[in-house]
């Protein structure tokens, strides 16, 4: 049985659509192939000093030294930096590692610390100048 001319017809324009969408995938592909060459890179073709700066250092916890403040673990690398603060006053310490090393604002280390704002701020100022007298000192000392 010989196809009607509607039934040829449809025949047709489905044939058409299908070839255009066709069509349009595969411009659409060379487009997005053509995007990837102009803003990717391969690792050799990039200089020795972008690859380097991809590297992670690994930090184990023999490089750290962990202080106790108020049950909280305040995290602190770096001999002189430690050697430091284990010589400052507790107080002080304390100060110092919940403003820099646990994220703490000066409201919350007063409030814990049950003083004002302000003395919580000033603390932390005396216990700086503190620890560059110290780290000063260390090094006319080497």
């Amino acid at each position: 049985m010989k196809p009607t001319t509607f039934e040829n017809a449809i025949r047709l324009q489905f044939d058409t659509l299908v070839k255009r969408v066709i069509d349009t995938t595969v411009k659409d592909y060379d487009r997005h192939m053509k995007f990837l060459s102009d803003h990717e890179k391969s690792f050799c073709e990039l200089p020795e000093i972008k690859v380097n700066s991809f590297a992670i250092q690994d930090d184990y916890e023999m490089d750290v030294t962990v202080f106790d403040v108020y049950g909280m673990e305040a995290r602190v690398s770096g001999d002189e930096l430690c050697k430091a603060l284990k010589r400052l006053p507790e107080k002080k310490r304390n100060n110092l590692l919940m403003f820099y090393f646990l994220d703490m604002s000066d409201t919350e280390i007063a409030e814990l610390q049950k003083i004002s704002r302000a003395g919580a701020f000033k603390n932390r100022q005396n216990a700086l100048n503190k620890m560059r007298e110290l780290l000063q000192k260390s090094e006319t000392e080497e």
